[in-house]
């Protein structure tokens, strides 16, 4: 489809190819193309089928599947048979063809645009979210494609993000992509441009106004063969889709002769070729090409001083030919010194000012998993003193030894790096890569990376000899834990996830820990199954991992006897569900004393016991640590674990005298369908009854990096304890349902209900948001009690009076189907079904909205949340039994008011 949006002509779209038509279906030219597709399951009646030849299936073996499902045109590069109302199109190179037929199909989009076009082994996305970065800061309008994600922002300043399955994507989507940036008046691209790309023929149809070459060392080896061949394939970018005016932009070290510069021979070779070519010092003149080179060397028309830097950044001077450029940055490193320039370079030729460049430069603060510090946060910063973790996408030997420098100079102590190779890949790296880490770290974590389709012990095992090569020594995880630094050496962890976690758990403050190999992936591919895993939520949860510090910190206990450093696991308050490595914590109540049970616990493996009176001083291998009360112990490590995962966290917390369970419930489902697309399980809720002072904290007890949201219900007895309940959970959203008369033996009367409820409100911060059922009188005179944010909902008439965010109108009684209604978010109505018997659920509903509304959830994940809400266990649950006799069972009904 053109960029007009008006359907394209067979003839029109095979103008740009050349091209020769079956005779038979020369008609068929004036007919008009409904989609161009080299997947014949795509295919779609009058469609264009590629026929592509691939590593591993060829296209030309399924024309037959394209012509059945109702192609107009198969475009081939070799002979097949079809049927004679199908237009056979030959071509030289079917994989060439697709480019410019796709580029045709879209209209040209790139030609709305100027393209810049990264290539090299490393710092391509470094470098693109910088110039990224140089152009938003700018006012420009930039899209970037590369190796994270594709994303650009709309003509309304949204942020449009897509996955990014491959760096450079395939033809037809590529083409797709920017014609929808385009459109949405993307002005500048900013594109990651593959070795594969460019061997494969993805850019066919494109020309770049500006083109870069980072570096070149080994890597992909398995596909190109030699370097030889990869250096070939880079070059492509400059020699064929350079733009008749394009600025080539070369980076280079000359005059280096140590490893680090081995690398850049290919950079000064790259730019004598383009010399010789003909091309000019930039600026160049008569809108030829030219060629603008990067580098620390005087000869470079952007280079650099030498950097200053520590953990925070670095500072060094850019000269941008005779002006010159004071840049701090968070970045560090003297390679990433090499992406600033380069970014610098891409604005020169783009023609920006050297203000502009130096501020844009100065403003990225980071790149996704590109030595990403990854650290808890907590409102008000505590948690103990320890090392700082940082993931990289490093995975070739290069990339690997400069990260590794760059750290080398920054630790103060001990430099911990886990990391391994991936599967179905160059070999030939695998050793380097380990002689890497030996010279360089002074503790290694030999683990997996994505072993794919190969056995994870037989990569590690090519690993290994660079390590030994190195002459680090194999050593075991005990005796890092025990020693003190400066041990070293390397352990084998294959298990990617325990490796991360010991790597985090033997480094102390002073030490640095790099998690190397798979930075911004979210995934781990083991055979051919892609598991979810995120280095960077496994390396929060390694620092969330219980140890005695963080122990005594939570608790402010004391340790009076046992190890220091142990690798700890779950907090338990129940001894027969102890797992070797777990804490358990010994509550006392009226019936029992938790204290009598510390010796089964140790029995069962746990590694530390929290207690309010001492022990006898015989256990040398169990950390025994002293509080004076374990109930308010509990409640401690709740809160400190929910204070080190915000704001990253958020928290609602439900009270109410009915329909906590259910709110919680309908709530929980709506932020599973806002966060549906994320891999890991991002909610948290509370399980059965666990309400209570015991139930809250052992709720929040769960809480890891992955989650997004925790629901928690918070329930009482007695004057106090939501306010206590409130304190642990510190919610940044609370809801109080209703308030009606229950628990009157613990509160007297109907104010005293309240006043125990309202103690949600007024614990809350002033920037935490309370929902106000104002259908209840008794919670809108809490809500006036109180100050901070504020939002409502109401399904009664006298509660819409009140003009709340969240209403509901119409509301129709399904009986066993449901409930059917009109739900108003702000100015948005949707009519919805949802299968939740009596109406007393359009009021629950209503909350659970206002609640997500608070939080910024969308009106349609809303709706779709709801609908999927299924009613709890004993909860007007309909159950039908035999002979079709169906029964409601809300056998939980807990006092007069839900019962009514």
């Amino acid at each position: 489809m053109s960029g007009a949006g008006t359907m394209m002509l067979l003839g029109e779209l095979l103008d740009p190819v050349s091209c020769t038509v079956t005779p038979c279906a020369r008609t068929l030219l004036e007919r008009p193309v409904t989609g161009l597709t080299c997947d014949s399951r795509a295919v779609i009646p009058g469609s264009v089928f590629v026929a592509v030849k691939g590593q591993e299936v060829d296209g030309h073996q399924y024309v037959s599947q394209a012509v059945a499902r109702g192609c107009l045109a198969v475009v081939v590069d070799r002979e097949v048979e079809t049927a004679k109302d199908v237009a056979v199109v030959m071509v030289a190179d079917s994989r060439r063809a697709l480019g410019h037929l796709a580029a045709a199909f879209y209209g040209y989009p790139a030609r709305e645009m100027t393209m810049i076009g990264l290539t090299g082994t490393n710092g391509k996305t470094t470098t693109s979210w910088l110039v990224e970065g140089m152009l938003l800061a700018a006012g420009r309008r930039p899209g970037v494609i590369g190796t994270v994600n594709y994303r650009y922002l709309d003509r309304r300043g949204d942020r449009v993000v897509r996955d990014a399955p491959l760096t450079t994507p395939e033809p037809v989507r590529l083409q797709g992509l920017l014609r929808e940036m385009a459109d949405s008046g993307v002005t500048y691209v900013v594109m990651e441009v593959s070795s594969h790309a460019l061997a494969l023929e993805r850019l066919a149809g494109l020309y770049f106004d500006v083109g870069v070459f980072t570096n070149l060392s080994r890597d992909h080896l398995d596909f190109h063969g030699s370097m030889e061949a990869y250096f070939q394939a880079k070059r492509k970018l400059f020699h064929d889709f350079l733009a008749p005016a394009g600025v080539a932009v070369v980076t280079f070290v000359p005059g280096r002769q140590d490893r680090e510069a081995a690398g850049d021979a290919w950079g000064r070779r790259l730019a004598r070729e383009l010399r010789e070519k003909g091309l000019m010092p930039f600026p160049g003149t008569g809108g030829k090409q030219s060629l603008l080179t990067c580098g620390f060397a005087p000869g470079c028309e952007v280079r650099a001083e030498e950097p200053v830097q520590d953990l925070d950044g670095l500072r060094c001077t850019i000269h941008l030919g005779r002006r010159v450029v004071h840049l701090e940055s968070a970045l560090i490193g003297r390679y990433n010194v090499l992406n600033l320039l380069t970014a610098a370079g891409v604005g020169l030729a783009l023609g920006m000012e050297p203000e502009q460049i130096g501020g844009g430069l100065a403003a990225v603060r980071g790149v996704a998993g590109r030595l990403e510090r990854v650290r808890l946060a907590g409102h008000d910063g505590q948690g103990p003193p320890g090392p700082a973790v940082f993931v990289d996408y490093a995975h070739t030997p290069d990339a690997l030894e400069n990260v590794l420098r760059t750290l080398r100079q920054v630790v103060s102590g001990r430099l911990v790096c886990v990391f391994g190779c991936g599967g179905d890949r160059d070999r030939g790296k695998r050793a380097m890569m380990g002689e890497v880490v030996g010279r360089l770290a002074d503790v290694a974590l030999l683990s997996s990376d994505n072993p794919r389709r190969e056995n994870a012990a037989g990569i590690i095992a090519d690993i290994e000899p660079g390590l030994q090569q190195s002459k680090m020594k194999k050593t075991d995880l005990e005796h890092l834990l025990r020693g003190r630094a400066p041990a070293g050496g390397y352990v084998v962890i294959a298990d990617r996830r325990q490796a991360i976690q010991a790597a985090c758990a033997l480094a102390v403050e002073g030490d640095l820990v790099l998690i190397a190999g798979k930075g911004h992936e979210t995934y781990q591919i083991i055979g051919d199954e892609r598991r979810f895993f995120d280095d960077r939520l496994e390396t929060k949860n390694a620092l969330l991992r219980w140890s005695t510090d963080h122990l005594l910190r939570a608790t402010g206990g004391t340790l009076s006897s046992g190890r220091r450093r142990v690798l700890l696991g779950a907090i338990s308050t129940d001894s027969r569900t102890i797992e070797p490595g777990d804490v358990f914590l010994a509550l006392t109540g009226e019936h029992f004393d938790g204290h009598d049970y510390v010796d089964i616990a140790v029995r069962k493996g746990a590694t530390a016991v929290i207690v309010e009176r001492p022990l006898p001083p015989d256990r040398q291998e169990t950390a025994v640590i002293l509080v004076a009360d374990t109930l308010r112990a509990l409640g401690d490590l709740a809160r400190y674990r929910r204070r080190l995962l915000a704001p990253a966290v958020r928290v609602v917390g439900i009270t109410g005298s009915s329909g906590k369970t259910t709110v919680k419930e309908m709530t929980a489902a709506i932020f599973e369908a806002w966060y549906e697309a994320v891999g890991c399980d991002p909610v948290l809720k509370t399980r059965g009854n666990l309400n209570n002072l015991i139930g809250l904290p052992l709720s929040l007890l769960r809480l890891k990096a992955e989650h997004r949201v925790a629901v928690l219900e918070m329930g009482m007895n007695r004057p106090g304890e939501i306010k206590r309940l409130a304190g642990i959970a510190d919610p940044d959203i609370g809801c109080i349902t209703n308030v009606q008369a229950a628990h009157l033996e613990g509160l007297g009367t109907i104010d005293g209900v309240a006043a125990a409820k309202g103690e949600l409100f007024a614990a809350m911060r002033d920037d935490a948001v309370r929902v106000i059922n104002y259908d209840d009188p008794l919670v809108r005179r809490l809500a006036r009690q109180g100050g901070g944010r504020r939002i409502g909902f109401a399904v009664s008439r006298s509660g819409r009076r009140y003009h709340p965010e969240v209403r509901v109108t119409r509301v129709r009684n399904l009986g066993v189907a449901g409930m059917r209604f009109t739900l108003q978010l702000n100015d948005r109505q949707q009519r919805l079904t949802v299968p939740a018997v009596g109406e007393h659920n359009v009021g629950n509903c209503a909350a659970a909205a206002a609640i997500a509304l608070a939080a910024g959830v969308g009106p349609d994940a809303i709706v779709r949340g709801l609908g999927r809400y299924r009613s709890g266990d004993k909860r007007l649950r309909l159950r039908r039994l035999p002979r079709g006799l169906r029964v409601v069972d809300d056998s939980y009904n807990a006092n007069p008011a839900s019962m009514a």
